[in-house]
């Protein structure tokens, strides 16, 4: 379906609280501080809320993203889509962060690091779930590097798309992703193009080469940050997604596979060997994939502290080249 791109560009510039209420999200918690809870003169310029890349209603079933319409294109099928990878560059600011020495006991923030992990959180989310994404449209010039960390509002235009959005590709390990505007509808767009026939070999194809592993952490927030003896450290969230590919679905101890979830994925849980808060870092060299029922046992069961060296043989005895799903 053709569309005019042009006709996207917003001519409005709604503020993002009256965007996120129309997209159907409560906007009570905007009235007060994060920090402490204090009420606050301006709803609608609450820092806390009104600089961020991605909302969700309580019970995640509304999901409402900020994209910028210059980054939109059209793909060779005339849909309109979104392709961004925020999980590299939530990656690549870590990174920045650690390198400089005035960040060498990891005390300074980076809001842009929560804001890309909650976009590439809800992105997940979404194509887990196969929800379909609202989407604010913005319009503006795109940040010079010297302001990347200025808190202000450089957008010339932001409105609500009418029209819903859906997740046609994320990729796990990577965190790349491509946004499509429209509903999905593949068996009616397919059927159109090829045939019915070819629809069929089509899904099957698709099932077959993408069986995602997720992990508890799939749809639920966990603190993006940890203190250990009174250091700030940062998780790095590509951790789990190579642990989850390693495990190729199945539990790392018991070697039993995890359980088949109504999405199509498959359940395991990921658990820190030597907990953080004793100290063990946040690698693969100690994380590992373990069914819900394992993953109990590492933490109640009679015989832990034997499972504890059982879980650490096993990781390290695995190759990088026994990582499934890497590239």
């Amino acid at each position: 379906m053709s569309i005019d791109f042009e006709a996207l560009r917003p001519t409005d510039k709604w503020m993002i609280i009256d965007c996120v209420q129309s997209a159907g999200i409560d906007i009570a918690a905007w009235s007060f501080r994060k920090t402490d809870g204090r009420p606050v003169a301006l709803p609608q310029s609450n820092g806390g809320y009104c600089y961020e890349w991605s909302y969700r209603s309580a019970d995640r079933s509304t999901l409402l993203l900020c994209v910028w319409w210059e980054r939109l294109h059209v793909d060779s099928q005339g849909r309109v889509c979104f392709s961004e990878n925020l999980k590299a560059y939530a990656d690549t600011l870590i990174q920045q962060l650690e390198k400089d020495y005035k960040n060498r006991n990891r005390t300074i923030k980076d809001s842009r690091i929560n804001r890309a992990q909650h976009f590439n959180a809800t992105i997940e989310l979404a194509y887990m779930s196969s929800t379909p994404v609202r989407v604010v449209i913005v319009s503006g010039p795109v940040r010079e590097k010297e302001d990347e960390g200025k808190e202000r509002d450089r957008a010339t235009g932001r409105q609500l798309d009418d029209q819903p959005w859906f997740v046609e590709s994320f990729d796990d390990y990577t965190g790349a992703f491509v946004l499509v505007r429209g509903n999905r509808n593949p068996l009616s767009n397919a059927t159109e193009a090829t045939g019915v026939e070819e629809v069929s070999v089509q899904l099957e194809t698709d099932v077959v080469s993408h069986t995602p592993v997720v992990d508890q952490f799939a749809t639920n927030e966990r603190p993006d940050t940890y203190i250990y003896n009174g250091v700030q450290r940062y998780r790095d969230s590509n951790v789990r997604r190579r642990v989850l590919a390693r495990s190729g679905g199945a539990c790392e101890l018991t070697e039993v596979p995890g359980f088949p979830m109504s999405n199509g994925g498959i359940y395991l849980e990921t658990h820190h060997i030597i907990p953080l808060s004793e100290g063990g870092l946040d690698t693969v060299e100690n994380v590992i994939a373990l069914t819900a029922d394992a993953h109990r046992q590492t933490h109640f069961g009679v015989g832990r502290d034997e499972l504890r060296v059982r879980c650490l043989e096993i990781v390290a005895a695995r190759s990088p080249r026994e990582f499934k799903n890497w590239n």
